[in-house]
């Protein structure tokens, strides 16, 4: 396989057909990295929206750091994996107290910040300073066992590493226009499921393309099914109108807002006593919503149920769609159709 010709068919490719997408607009380590976050397990058509919010509200490296993490949370609603703004939200902290609010362009000083894996270091490295770090996700990891009918199991951690060594080793010197292009091909071109292998830029270097077994690369082991959980959600509304809140403790949803939610075997008395309120009603069904993470559902049953307290934790309709809210919690705020 002639490693410069394909650069140079990939480079080319890239240059005459990339998509016309904001963060490439920018040449700001800060906008690049901040898509980047973004972009991690997330449809791009998804991210477009946010990313162009953040830009307008949040356009440096300070605006991030000083902003509350609340805020932060509200504007990322609906984004998904939380863990992914709390870490930047800390990063930028970190890059603000150490480097004067610069994003630092020595690998080995990004690296270190919060929240940076190989993968946000080799992008925002190469697309930003060019430095010829390879960035490998699943796209890139599809292209490369195609090329090379490689067949290493890509859900494992050896494999990545191996993957990014060896295209480190003949990667072009256009590090950022080389890592966009593989995962721009993957994206687009070298699908998982219909890859458009005739509009191939590199289907004459590609061995399964040649070998007529595309669809046998990447070998990934197969993922376990999604675990439901069920949850009894508890609209609980007191006679000012406001209703219950409890804040996200948990790592998965931290600094969340959600109505209470409890296992269905869980006793009404345990609920009044673990909340400190007496309900002066039953439970009405109102509807079940599920809410989809990458590895389990939750099926969340949701009633409505009435009290006569007051305490910090009831919040008007007016301060709760101020607050960040899951997906799922947001789909049973809708059932009020407020």
């Amino acid at each position: 396989m002639n490693k410069v010709q394909l650069n140079k068919d990939l480079l080319e490719w890239f240059r005459a057909s990339k998509r016309q997408l904001p963060w490439r607009e920018t040449s700001d380590p800060f906008k690049i990295w901040m898509s980047e976050v973004m972009l991690q397990q997330t449809q791009v058509k998804t991210v477009i929206p946010y990313y162009n919010h953040f830009v307008r509200k949040y356009p440096t490296i300070d605006a991030i750091a000083n902003a509350e993490e609340v805020s932060l949370l509200k504007d990322w609603e609906g984004l998904g994996y939380y863990n992914r703004i709390r870490n930047f939200h800390f990063a930028t902290k970190e890059v603000q107290a150490k480097y004067n609010s610069i994003v630092p362009e020595e690998p080995h000083e990004f690296q270190s910040l919060r929240g940076v894996g190989p993968y946000i270091e080799g992008a925002v490295m190469s697309i930003a300073f060019n430095h010829k770090i390879a960035a490998v996700d699943g796209n890139v990891m599809r292209v490369y066992s195609r090329l090379h009918r490689y067949g290493e199991d890509i859900s494992k951690q050896k494999t990545v590493k191996s993957i990014k060594r060896d295209i480190e080793t003949w990667m072009s010197d256009d590090a950022g226009d080389f890592n966009e292009a593989m995962m721009e091909l993957g994206a687009t071109i070298c699908t998982p499921r219909a890859p458009k292998c005739i509009l191939c830029p590199l289907k004459s270097h590609c061995e399964s393309f040649e070998h007529n077994d595309v669809l046998n690369y990447p070998v990934k082991a197969k993922q376990k099914p999604k675990k439901d959980t069920v949850y009894n959600v508890f609209i609980i509304q007191n006679q000012d109108g406001d209703f219950y809140l409890v804040e996200q403790t948990e790592d998965l949803l931290k600094g969340m807002y959600e109505f209470p939610k409890y296992d269905v075997d869980t006793s009404m008395d345990n609920i009044e006593d673990e909340l400190n309120i007496e309900f002066t009603s039953q439970p009405t069904y109102l509807s079940q919503v599920k809410h989809v993470f990458t590895h389990k559902t939750w099926i969340l049953e949701a009633y409505m149920i009435h009290t006569n307290e007051t305490s910090e934790h009831f919040k008007s309709i007016d301060k709760i769609q101020k607050l960040p809210m899951s997906k799922g919690m947001q789909k049973v705020l809708a059932l009020l159709e407020v």
